[in-house]
């Protein structure tokens, strides 16, 4: 897959949050847990799955991607590709780690950008 196609792969996954985030945190061990349901406004070939890997990767939280009762890493460019969201429909991301926090706001950071 040529590197365009790959920079639309996430480009409708969530475009826009759909609803607040939700946490729960774990004080004993310092892991926190988040999640955002993600509204997809745009639909090409493929969703914008590169992209929103790679903001994931670098962190140590586990990210997970939810859709039609399908749960995939997050931080794994196929398995998102295997979702497939219709526009209009809305996804689930959860981060549960030590940088839960900090992963999220680097989703909202690619919500929020001209890259989508």
């Amino acid at each position: 897959m040529e590197d365009n196609d790959m920079s639309r792969t996430i480009e409708a996954i969530m475009r826009h949050m759909a609803a607040p985030s939700t946490s729960a945190s774990n004080s004993g061990n310092g892991t926190e847990k988040l999640e955002k349901e993600i509204t997809v406004r745009k639909r090409h070939y493929v969703w914008s799955e590169a992209k929103f890997a790679r903001a994931m990767i670098p962190f140590y939280s586990n990210v997970r991607v939810a859709y039609d009762g399908k749960e995939v890493d997050g931080k794994n460019v196929l398995d998102l590709m295997t979702l497939a969201p219709p526009k209009g429909t809305k996804v689930l991301v959860r981060a549960e780690g030590p940088d839960a926090a900090q992963a999220m706001h680097a989703l909202e950071q690619l919500l929020h950008s001209q890259a989508w």
